[in-house]
């Protein structure tokens, strides 16, 4: 027979400085504030004092300076992304997600992103690949890249150790790599990363391309199916429809996001061999 106490669930950890936390008002506006000692929140409905939030549990409920009733929560990814600092735009979680489940990155990967942007899908990918897995990141722009890891850093899980942030062009790190399991790409001309792409990427790696124009899509479809040695394309689009749900509405929001970017992947393969017998399906 267990004693009581193991069969107790930890309590819920009370907000600390340095986490990052969604601050909710009466409207429903969210603000991301990181907490520190001593740091004051200017908020549309008053002043909060960071002081006041350390030590509480997250969804707690209190009161600005003027009244104001507001709620606070630890952040989650998604918020976070769309909420912190950008130098660059950020994927969206919605393809962020979609990239990270339809490229099958994993525990234990090497995955090489180009370019780092804002951090959003690096954050992503670096979750992913778990404690074992690596994230060599490019980025053209040093302003980006700054940018990049101060977001990573400022997020709590402590993510940074699993990333290798490099300024350069991708295409000229790529030569210096080799058995690499997933490549994902948000650059403008993706195309022209396929010669450096094949002879990094291991057989049955994974390519996952990001692009919003379908100019870019189209080019990048064409380039692939001229390389025998990447599987034929697949391409998708991902439309969310948020709704108002409330006490009295349940309805889709009258201004719906719409595009956001075509994702692409295509597998590394072995091209067929010269008078290489195919096997035949008896």
């Amino acid at each position: 027979m267990s004693n009581a106490s193991d069969s107790q669930t930890p309590p819920p950890a009370s907000f600390r400085a340095g986490d990052p936390v969604v601050i909710i008002d009466r409207k429903g506006r969210k603000y991301l504030r990181i907490l520190a000692e001593g740091k004051t929140f200017n908020l549309r409905g008053g002043l909060l004092s960071a002081g006041d939030l350390i030590g509480r549990l997250p969804g707690c409920r209190l009161q600005t300076s003027i009244g104001e009733t507001i709620t606070v929560h630890l952040a989650a990814l998604d918020e976070y992304v769309l909420l912190m600092p950008r130098g660059a735009t950020v994927i969206p979680p919605k393809d962020i997600a979609f990239i990270v489940h339809w490229g099958d990155i994993g525990p234990g990967h090497l995955v090489v992103e180009a370019g780092a942007g804002s951090g959003a899908l690096t954050l992503g990918l670096l979750r992913a690949v778990g404690p074992e897995g690596k994230v060599i990141s490019f980025e053209v722009r040093e302003d980006f890249a700054g940018r990049a890891l101060k977001n990573i850093a400022a997020w709590p899980e402590k993510l940074a150790g699993r990333l290798e942030l490099r300024l350069g062009d991708v295409r000229e790190g790529l030569a210096g790599l080799a058995s690499v399991d997933r490549l994902a790409l948000d650059v403008p001309e993706p195309w022209e990363v396929l010669p450096a792409a094949t002879q990094a990427l291991r057989p049955g790696a994974i390519l996952i391309a990001y692009v919003p124009t379908i100019r870019q899509i189209d080019r990048l479809t064409l380039s692939l199916l001229d390389r025998p040695e990447f599987s034929p394309p697949e391409v998708a689009e991902l439309i969310c429809r948020p709704w108002v749900a409330d006490r009295t509405r349940l309805r889709p929001y009258l201004v719906i996001p719409g595009h956001s970017g075509f994702i692409l992947r295509a597998r590394r393969v072995q091209p067929s061999q010269p008078n290489e017998p195919l096997l035949q399906q008896k």
